[in-house]
């Protein structure tokens, strides 16, 4: 008799506008899954090593044996596959940070150990998606990563296991990112008096055009070359896999592909003083066209300069570069620090 079992997974539209799975996970499976042989080398496609795998595994271990550890994982890792698409909403896992720490006391301190198991044995359904959308599986492991990657910005910050980046680690599970070389590139709607005039209307008033939003992760220096080459990268996967995002465009428009948009500390034109025009730093602040700027960014600069969330008195930081020394400078005398929005048309 022929096997007529649902498939895992329905792709939803044509194109593809999300894959939904077909059926939930049980308790029992996420206990299987997080004491399997092959959960090892789960955690090093999902970028976790070093410390950071040697302390989760019996980590792991602990909460498939604990039936109520074990059915939060389970209540969140089903959420997280439940789909994976262009409209699909990210699971507000900030939301249940307080909650879920505090039942984590129970096998170690610190934040984010069950999300990030959770995150473990969630992966079909957002791999499912990027391979309905032309992601290669190589690539496809590379975006989900990023969740060893956020773990170590973790570990620099607070010299221990754990995840502070819940609700960024979900939208890549929601399917929305793509790891093209030094840059990560997302897709997005952003309202077009901002894209065209740096104007924030409400967003139930403004008409809107999809574009790309660029990522900086923290691995390194941002040599131009690099950066240029990711943003070819992200031209030419998203104009050959998401042609149908730019249909209906107005003909005055940048073509869909070809506009990007970058919300970040990093986009602040005082780095060609600090660091010196030619400066990596201060060569891709450049690049953008500014829309508006916020003055009240110092959060973003402190925790990626210094790996610190506030509070932190100005005096007590570290000057040992130039920016480290510029940026706790400003600090103390109250000029602070501005994020930019900005946009790039090639």
């Amino acid at each position: 008799m022929t096997d007529r079992r649902r498939p895992p997974h329905e792709t939803l539209g044509a194109p593809p506008r999300a894959v939904r799975a077909t059926a939930p996970l049980t308790a029992d499976q996420v206990r299987v899954m997080l004491t399997a042989p092959s959960f090892p080398g789960l955690l090093e496609r999902l970028g976790i090593t070093g410390e950071d795998a040697d302390e989760l595994a019996p980590l792991a271990s602990a909460v498939a044996a604990d039936d109520a550890l074990r059915g939060e994982v389970t209540a969140i890792a089903d959420a997280l596959r439940r789909e994976a698409g262009l409209e699909t909403e990210a699971l507000d896992l900030a939301a249940r940070a307080e909650h879920l720490n505090a039942l984590q006391q129970r096998l170690a301190p610190g934040e984010g150990l069950l999300a990030i198991l959770a995150f473990t044995v969630s992966t079909s359904t957002v791999r499912a998606w990027h391979a309905a959308r032309g992601l290669d599986e190589e690539l496809s492991w590379h975006v989900l990563a990023d969740l060893g990657q956020q773990m170590r910005v973790h570990r620099r910050a607070t010299g221990r296991l754990g995840l502070h980046q819940l609700n960024w680690v979900s939208g890549n599970w929601a399917g929305r990112l793509v790891h093209l070389g030094r840059l990560q590139f997302d897709l997005g709607r952003r309202p077009v008096p901002l894209l065209e005039r740096g104007e924030h209307p409400a967003p139930e008033a403004a008409p809107q055009r999809w574009v790309i939003g660029t990522h900086i992760p923290a691995s390194g220096p941002l040599d131009p070359t690099a950066v240029e080459q990711s943003l070819e990268a992200a031209t030419a996967y998203f104009t050959a896999h998401y042609a149908d995002l730019g249909e209906g465009r107005d003909a005055r428009d940048p073509a869909f592909g070809h506009e990007f948009t970058c919300d970040s500390w990093l986009l602040n034109d005082a780095f060609a003083e600090i660091t010196g025009p030619e400066s990596n730093l201060a060569r891709f602040a450049a690049r953008w066209e500014l829309l508006a700027s916020d003055q009240d960014g110092a959060d973003g600069a402190l925790f990626f300069v210094f790996g610190l969330r506030p509070p932190v008195d100005p005096a007590t930081l570290p000057r040992r570069t130039r920016l480290e020394t510029a940026l706790a400078e400003r600090l103390a005398d109250g000029r602070g620090w501005s994020t930019g929005t900005g946009r790039l048309v090639r």
